[in-house]
């Protein structure tokens, strides 16, 4: 059966000749991996397609055993790598990187969670000064809230206007909308709160 999927690549390696082994998310079948053969290769004029930090649609034959695939074709969707010229963000995205490669399951379809990371590393690459722009503890605490929603580890708020914002929260990291208001210092308190979740259930960080 041929698929087609989006994925976010978070992680690569080379392979052979001229291939890369490429690990990321897909929001139709969690973590997963693909080799890509020639995405070493660059012509003239011609920059690769398959680097990390970019958001990539590729088609697959799901028949193999194991779960490494062959991506018969990619096509570049969008480009999240300029935040690597901001040390900051490089290092806030290589953590989200790594702790979604750490927790989300394979061959699980993780939509919530694949949206929440596009909208991350989107808002990680924007220019400095771009309106709406979330800070690096916002795009923690949209991803980490995305996850645990979306795997049903979330507790209900203790009251109607904390469970409201909770799914606000939640919208915005799928659709890219504006985040809920709050205080400013209520973002740490959240992330705070985020994290003895994940600990509680035994995730990495």
């Amino acid at each position: 059966m041929i698929v087609t999927t989006q994925f976010l690549v978070l992680e690569k390696r080379p392979y052979r000749e001229s291939a890369l082994i490429i690990r990321g998310v897909s929001p139709d079948c969690g973590r997963a991996s693909f080799v890509v053969h020639g995405a070493q290769k660059i012509g003239e004029k011609k920059t690769p397609v398959v680097d990390l930090y970019r958001e990539l649609n590729l088609e697959y034959k799901d028949d193999a055993p194991g779960d490494l695939h062959n991506a018969d074709r990619v096509e570049l969707l969008n480009d999240f790598s300029s935040l690597a010229d901001r040390q900051l963000n490089f290092k806030m995205a290589v953590k989200i990187g790594h702790f979604l490669l750490r927790n989300t399951p394979e061959n699980v379809p993780q939509p919530y969670t694949y949206d929440a990371a596009s909208s991350v590393y989107r808002h990680l690459a924007a220019p400095d000064g771009e309106e709406g722009r979330w800070s690096l503890v916002q795009c923690a605490v949209v991803l980490k809230c995305a996850y645990l929603y979306e795997n049903g580890l979330l507790p209900e708020g203790g009251t109607q206007e904390q469970n409201d914002f909770l799914e606000n929260l939640v919208a915005s990291g799928i659709d890219g909308s504006p985040l809920p208001a709050c205080r400013p210092e209520y973002w740490n308190s959240l992330n705070n709160w985020m994290n003895s979740l994940l600990e509680f259930h035994h995730l990495e960080r």
